[in-house]
C-alpha cells in the first residue's frame, strides 16, 4: 500500500510557540468580548425600539385629547401651540448655550500680500 503525503506534512515542524499560543488566547478573549458587546447592543436596540413605540402611542393619546378638547371649545389650538413652542424653546436654550461655550473660537486670519517676483 502506498501512502502519499503532501510536502508540508513530510517536514516535522514543532507545535505552536508560546508566543503564538498567547496571541491565540488574546484573540479568543477579544472575540468573546466582541460577542458580548454585540449581544448588549442588540438588547439596547430592542429597548430603544420599545421606548420609541411607547413614545409614539403617548403622542397619539395626547394629540387625540387635544383634538377632543378643541372640538368641545375648551382649548384653543393656536394658543396651545404657541405655549408649547415657548416651553420647548426654554428647554433648548441651556443646551444651545452649552454648545456655544464648547465651540472653539475661530481666530482671525491675517491676509498675506501676494509676493511679486522681480
Amino acid at each position: 500500500m502506498l501512502v502519499v503525503q503532501p510536502p508540508s506534512m513530510r517536514i516535522d515542524m514543532p507545535g505552536t510557540t508560546p508566543h503564538e499560543e498567547h496571541l491565540l488566547e488574546r484573540m479568543t478573549m477579544l472575540e468573546n468580548t466582541l460577542a458580548r458587546l454585540a449581544e448588549r447592543l442588540e438588547q439596547s436596540l430592542k429597548l430603544l425600539l420599545r421606548q420609541s413605540e411607547t413614545t409614539y402611542s403617548n403622542h397619539a393619546l395626547v394629540k387625540s385629547l387635544i383634538e377632543i378638547l378643541n372640538e368641545c371649545g375648551v382649548v384653543d389650538n393656536g394658543q396651545l401651540e404657541s405655549k408649547w413652542r415657548a416651553e420647548c424653546q426654554k428647554l433648548n436654550e441651556p443646551a444651545e448655550k452649552q454648545d456655544q461655550n464648547n465651540r472653539p473660537t475661530k481666530s482671525r486670519k491675517t491676509k498675506r500680500k501676494a509676493a511679486t517676483g522681480g
